[in-house]
């Protein structure tokens, strides 16, 4: 079965639809909201763990980010500082189950070498 490798490269090129300005707006706007709304993408939640690199308007995810707690572990492989906690989208990655319009057929990660766009 695909599998995980460890690369890192998920955690070092977070890409994502998203620019800067509309996840740090996003980002403030929950920080004052009473109450979370159910349907708020848990993606702006995420906004002070990432970095932004570059943007490349050429791609479906222009937008580049590297997450904080990108670390390495005590044998020099790469690991996440918040592990047990990580987002959603973290812990679901390549993709989330219900996102059904995605094309399965080819590889699933937009990096090369993933794990899982190894076949099962």
């Amino acid at each position: 079965m695909a599998e995980c490798k460890r690369c890192g490269r998920c955690c070092q090129d977070v890409r994502l639809a998203e620019s800067p300005d509309m996840l740090e707006r996003a980002y403030h706007y929950w920080k004052k909201s009473p109450s979370i709304d159910p349907n708020f993408s848990e993606i702006y939640l995420i906004f002070p763990m990432l970095r932004f690199l570059y943007e490349d308007r050429r791609e479906d995810l222009p937008y580049h980010y590297r997450c904080v707690h990108y670390a390495l572990d005590a044998d020099g492989l790469p690991a996440c500082a918040i592990h047990p906690i990580r987002p959603r989208m973290c812990r679901d990655f390549p993709y989330y189950d219900e996102a059904e319009h995605l094309d399965r057929s080819g590889p699933v990660s937009p990096y090369e070498g993933c794990g899982y766009n190894e076949a099962d």
